[in-house]
């Protein structure tokens, strides 16, 4: 009876990764590029600056070799709250909008996806405020605008949280044997957990297995958490 050959085009758990790493990615790319219209938009109609992709790929450079560092982000927040200055809040807020935008592609591009929505919603929050300055009537829309990214990003944090918690809690004697397996331990638990604390997760069961393993892969403490128990 002759064999079937075997069939080496396809790894099918390696293909779902993938498949859901650009479903979940499909979303934050469309708010980049509407943060990067918006930001556009301002640029030309205060500074007649038409190529701001040009400044955001300047400030990463300058974030990736050290010269605009922590300390930086943090003098440019603080200005803007202790200075009586119109010019200099509006300054540091446009500035803190295109550092954030900056590293939000970065980190889209790394497939670090958690770390690019909080990025963006940092983003956004800046750019709110420097529209805010700009145009005090919409205050109420803009305010709603931060609480909707801080939200997003504290409800990615928690997530995060609630998975590295549970990689320890049932790691086996022998750890875990891959992110799909471990995925698939934890999901059930995790989605109880999630829905009790009001933690957004993806409805189907296996979309979040897929949304764990993503996790797993991409986001650095997830990843110490499967690979290490004392992490």
């Amino acid at each position: 009876m002759k064999e079937d050959p075997p069939n080496n085009d396809l790894d099918e758990n390696a293909f779902q990764d993938t498949v859901s790493a650009v479903i979940e990615n499909k979303e934050i790319e469309a708010s980049m590029d509407s943060l990067t219209r918006a930001i556009d938009d301002h640029m030309f109609s205060a500074h007649a600056e038409e190529n701001s992709q040009g400044i955001i790929d300047t400030y990463l450079e300058a974030l990736l070799n050290g010269k605009i560092t922590k300390k930086t982000i943090t003098k440019l927040a603080s200005d803007i709250i202790i200075s009586k200055d119109l010019d200099t809040k509006k300054d540091n807020s446009l500035q803190l909008a295109l550092i954030y935008t900056a590293l939000a592609q970065y980190f889209l591009n790394e497939n670090l996806e958690n770390k690019a929505w909080t990025a963006l919603s940092e983003a956004k929050y800046y750019l709110a405020y420097l529209f805010g300055l700009t145009d005090p009537a919409n205050h109420k829309n803009i305010e709603r605008a931060q609480k909707g990214g801080r939200k997003k990003a504290q409800n990615a944090r928690d997530l995060e949280e609630l998975a590295i918690t549970l990689l320890k809690k049932r790691r086996p004697k022998k750890d875990w044997r891959n992110p799909y397996d471990a995925a698939c331990t934890i999901a059930r638990e995790l989605s109880t957990e999630a829905n009790t604390n009001n933690i957004p997760i993806p409805n189907n069961l296996e979309d979040l297995i897929h949304k764990l393993t993503t996790l797993i892969h991409e986001n650095k403490e997830v990843t110490k958490a499967f690979n290490s128990p004392e992490s």
